[in-house]
């Protein structure tokens, strides 16, 4: 296979693509039904027109997605029409995606919850019976208010999926005494997010690259395009970047996606095999004088014939023998780069960082950036000033966006000496005891903060959420009530099987309450659900990184009201907070929500109704955030502050504690980065620190301070029976939530296991043909040798342009819950519909109709499950699940 594609042969593959897409039922992702069955007719179509001189436009935030745009609801007759992107968002400039309009369909399904229930007979058995909300919160509320009395709050666990409330849900656990309030940013972005918060300090945990402006992107495994969060953010600047601009975008990507159809070159590297490539870049860069030494000597903490000797052996024939990315393609790349700079940036996602050596990936190719000195400069690699807040910034910050007071104080660390230290199990005392008393000092148990992978949460707090489940069967933290939030573990979870044991054991879980919109396989296993607003009926804060390089904050408020009895979930918590007592209910003294997100927004420079009129707040007079770490710090932050003589440290005393607030150079005080050392941190010891404390060998990939490549362990030498099974996200759908939402549906709803033509040849293989994979698990993590987690069986389309030993399958189809629209079968609605009656307003025939694609009408069905078969694989140290190492063999059935 070749390693390069042109552009032409690009454009060929697309279009092959495209037409794979629209093949019929085989696939089943494309909207041509089969002959003689009427496709599923639009709400919109079935209400009539919108009568414009009637509707009214309201703007909020999308929640589609995590990208959450900017967008303008038409309602009409109490009834969300139709969702047009809102032109004052400078992030998405008027843009918008396919999956906005699908929450109408979220919003006005006929099998969503829209009452409490309670279930009837044994857990998981779909007994049901509906209960008032008075009922449901007095039982809830009285079962935890036992906890909090006994003592014993972190025996409460709440565990969200979603949750974009901007730390409402945290008001709550905080104000209960429980530091368990469980993410899932290690299924999603945490090896990514680390490396970033590494080098640039903690309040960067998202870039936001010129691309406006820029002429060269090296795209390491990321797909804007398709899937991407800040996706829709970056394709229109990226597309005028190189349709207006001549800007060249290369992608490295293991198979043709829909970002590496659209650039001008793209490599079918190796899996695994990104930073080896970024690091021979970076050697090219060194060896021919193209770096820019005067940035490095001002900006970085290693001495720069430190890096120079570091790079000297990753050559660019070096790195073609593992990646594949041919040596001379490499030294092209690598100069062309330097030579763009600083109109030239790197971007990178789960292709680089879904691995065991994924952290290091990415600090590798977050490295090519400050070689070419492109920080922060115009079309370069820039960094969103979100959390740089007003007392702090002066006049570059953002106004302070916060929930009112009282602020609950939250738990105490559980440090050596406290009750609930002596509670873990001797090994985790044994290691913590060991930690230093800062890291101890942010250390809440073994859920929320896992000894094992202290990078996960001494990097803004990220959880490793496919180990609490084992980590709860193996005993180390009693849970005596559970909540889910908009979390749909039981089925996309790696190892989903784990989850759903452990919540049908109510000697583990004795009580689990779900807060959700539709009844999903998480939500079938709980105790009582209660039905949450969807983002078109609620109030919530919203600000993000902002491509357009200037501060800016939005606002979520209802378009309709709630379907039901459906409530928002900050109604439902303050209704739980206050029949608990015991102090949570000063926490939550509010009547209307809206007064609620008034005074959180009360010093933003513009008035509410405004705010609202427009739904978002930016200033454009600002300057943009180019070089931000160039700016001067105000004279009054500088009182008391004393200046390291050798480095130009400016350092403060905070709270008992030595805090670094900028850089002197050049006789002026500069805010530099918000980082230990004020500097971009290429080198980081905490690395190999946490390795030393943890147990994990200090040759290990993971635990090198300077940016290093290692292979994936059951990569190196595979096998010719043996693929790599790697995953990705359907453009239409956010993940499996949105596999009831019909329309979504009806253009994807399988997922065949995509495969290169020639690997299908040597295989005996045809396309249609249908395999079986047997995933192994991976040898650092099996108990013995050839330990396989499970196996899937599925339908295989050639596809080409992907890497021969690559195998990929999307992992959101195949729901046996959901409803009839996920399930592909007319006959099995949602429990949520059955027996307790829907919203009157949300009647839809489609959902009386038999679904086109179901296998009873010789449709492909609802795809294949198959996250039971892949295995719990954390990257070291920070946790990240490794989603794109897992090594399978394949069997032609039939």
């Amino acid at each position: 296979m070749s390693g390069e594609w042109t552009r032409r042969e690009l454009l060929k593959t697309a279009a092959k693509t495209a037409a794979v897409a629209s093949s019929g039922p085989l696939l089943g992702c494309g909207t041509v039904p089969p002959a003689g069955v009427e496709p599923l007719a639009t709400d919109a179509a079935a209400l009539g027109p919108i009568d414009y001189a009637r509707a009214r436009a309201v703007p909020t935030v999308c929640f589609g997605c995590t990208t959450h745009c900017g967008v303008v609801g038409w309602v009409q007759d109490g009834r969300v029409r139709k969702l047009e992107g809102n032109p004052l968002d400078p992030n998405t400039q008027g843009g918008i995606c396919g999956k906005a309009n699908g929450l109408i369909s979220a919003t006005d399904s006929p099998e969503r919850i829209v009452y409490p229930l309670r279930r009837s007979g044994p857990r998981g058995s779909g007994q049901w019976e509906r209960a008032s909300w008075d009922e449901a919160l007095d039982d809830i509320a009285a079962r935890l208010r036992a906890l909090r009395e006994a003592g014993t709050p972190e025996q409460f666990v709440f565990h969200y999926g979603r949750d974009k409330t901007k730390g409402f849900t945290k008001r709550f656990t905080d104000a209960f005494g429980t530091p368990h309030r469980l993410n899932r940013r290690s299924i999603c972005s945490s090896n990514r997010r680390v490396p970033l918060m590494s080098f640039y300090g903690r309040e960067f945990e998202w870039e936001s690259q010129d691309f406006e402006r820029t002429r060269m992107i090296l795209n390491f495994g990321a797909n804007p395009m398709e899937a991407h969060q800040g996706g829709l953010f970056t394709v229109k600047r990226i597309m005028d970047a190189r349709v207006d601009g001549g800007a060249h975008m290369v992608s490295f990507e293991v198979r043709p996606s829909a970002t590496a159809s659209v650039s001008d070159e793209y490599f079918a590297i190796r899996p695994g095999t990104d930073g080896a490539v970024a690091l021979a870049m970076g050697h090219v860069i060194v060896r021919d004088g193209l770096h820019d030494r005067a940035f490095w000597e001002r900006w970085v903490n290693v001495p720069f014939d430190e890096i120079e000797a570091h790079l000297a052996s990753h050559t660019p024939e070096w790195a073609a023998g593992l990646s594949g990315v041919p040596a001379a393609d490499i030294e092209r790349l690598a100069r062309r780069f330097a030579e763009a700079a600083p109109a030239c940036t790197t971007l990178s996602n789960r292709g680089s960082a879904k691995h065991y050596n994924g952290v290091q990936a990415d600090r590798a190719i977050r490295l090519l950036d400050v070689l070419v000195g492109n920080v922060g400069r115009p079309g370069g690699f820039c960094l969103s000033s979100l959390r740089m807040w007003k007392e702090r910034y002066g006049q570059w910050g953002l106004p302070r966006i916060v929930q009112p007071d009282p602020a609950p104080a939250g738990p105490r660390p559980w440090k050596p000496g406290t009750r609930e230290f002596a509670l873990l199990p001797e090994d985790v005392q044994q290691r913590v005891a060991a930690f230093p008393e800062a890291w101890q000092d942010q250390y809440f148990g073994e859920l929320a903060t896992p000894s094992e992978y202290p990078l996960s949460w001494l990097f803004y707090k990220m959880r490793v959420g496919q180990l609490v489940y084992p980590y709860i069967r193996e005993g180390r933290q009693k849970v005596g009530a559970y909540f889910s939030f908009t979390l749909g573990a039981s089925f996309g979870y790696p190892e989903a099987n784990v989850a759903r044991e452990v919540l049908l054991d109510e000697s583990l879980i004795p009580f689990h309450v779900a807060i959700d919109i539709s009844y999903g396989e998480q939500a079938a296993l709980a105790d009582y659900i209660l039905p949450d607003a969807t983002a078109l009926e609620r109030w919530d804060a919203h600000s993000t990184n902002n491509y357009g390089l200037r501060p800016y904050t939005a606002i979520r408020q209802p378009l309709v009201a709630p379907r039901g009895e459906a409530r928002p979930v900050q109604i439902i918590l303050r209704d739980l907070a206050r029949r608990i007592g015991g102090g949570m209910e000063r926490h939550f003294d509010f009547e209307d929500l809206e007064d609620y997100y008034r005074e959180w927004y009360r010093e933003v420079p513009m008035e509410w109704e405004e705010l609202k009129r427009r739904g978002i707040w930016t200033d454009p007079a600002r300057p943009l955030d180019h070089e931000l770490y160039e700016r001067e710090i105000p004279a009054e932050e500088l009182a008391g502050a004393e200046v390291d003589p050798e480095t130009g440290r400016i350092e403060v005393v905070s709270k008992g504690r030595r805090r670094t607030i900028g850089v002197e150079r050049d006789g002026k005080a500069l805010r530099g980065f918000p980082t230990p050392s004020g500097l971009i941190q290429v080198r980081d010891e905490l690395f190999p620190q946490a390795a030393a404390l943890t147990g994990l060998s200090l040759d290990d990939v993971n635990a090198q301070p300077l940016p290093s490549w290692g292979p994936v362990p059951d990569h190196e030498g595979l096998p010719d029976d043996r693929f790599v099974l790697t995953t990705f996200k359907w453009n239409v759908h956010t993940q499996g939530r949105s596999m009831s939402w019909k329309h979504q549906a009806e253009i994807v709803h399988t997922n065949p296991v995509f495969m290169n033509a020639g690997t299908a040849a040597r295989l005996g293989i045809r396309d249609g043909d249908e395999v079986e994979l047997t995933v192994e698990r991976p040898s650092h993590m099996a108990e013995k040798e050839g330990e396989t987690v499970g196996t899937f069986t599925q339908r295989v389309r050639l596809l080409e342009g992907l890497h021969e030993k690559v195998v990929c399958v999307s992992h959101h189809m195949g729901h046996w819950e959901q409803g009839s629209v996920a399930r592909a079968d007319a006959a099995r609605p949602s429990p949520a519909r059955v027996g307790f009656g829907s919203d009157p307003a949300s009647k839809d025939p489609d959902f009386d109709e038999p679904v086109w694609w179901s296998e009873a009408r010789g449709g492909p069905g609802n795809g294949r499950a198959l996250n039971d078969a892949l295995p719990i694989n954390p990257t070291p140290l920070v946790g990240g699940q490794s989603w794109f190492d897992n090594v399978v063999s394949i069997r032609k059935l039939g």
